[in-house]
């Protein structure tokens, strides 16, 4: 597994490590769910599982379930002041609807 962050988001994830000293240290990445532009992607602290594969950057370590990674591959993490983008390498066909979409898909 293989994880690329802008250096203005590991920067910005230390910090919430640092002011988080209740929570774990690991940083997953996890799939969200899908709409209208495929899927999504979030962030949260959470403990490493057996089933998760692990990348560090710069003492930073990242986590993913395996299996989520067999279907999405390497993360690439953007900040975008104020929150985060996790784009994923690779995304399978995914069917998701439109029917609550406020505007058209292509």
């Amino acid at each position: 597994m293989k994880v690329e962050a802008a250096q203005t988001a590991l920067e910005v994830l230390r910090e919430i490590i640092s002011e988080q000293t209740d929570q774990p240290t690991s940083i997953r990445m996890y799939f969200a769910g899908a709409a209208c532009s495929g899927p999504s992607f979030g962030l949260a602290l959470d403990e490493k599982k057996s089933s998760d594969l692990s990348y560090n950057i710069e003492e930073l370590e990242f986590i993913m379930d395996a299996q989520e990674y067999e279907q999405f591959g390497d993360m690439l993490i953007q900040d975008l002041g104020g929150g985060f983008r996790v784009i994923p390498e690779k995304m399978k066909d995914m069917q998701s609807s439109c029917g609550s979409c406020s505007g058209g898909c292509h």
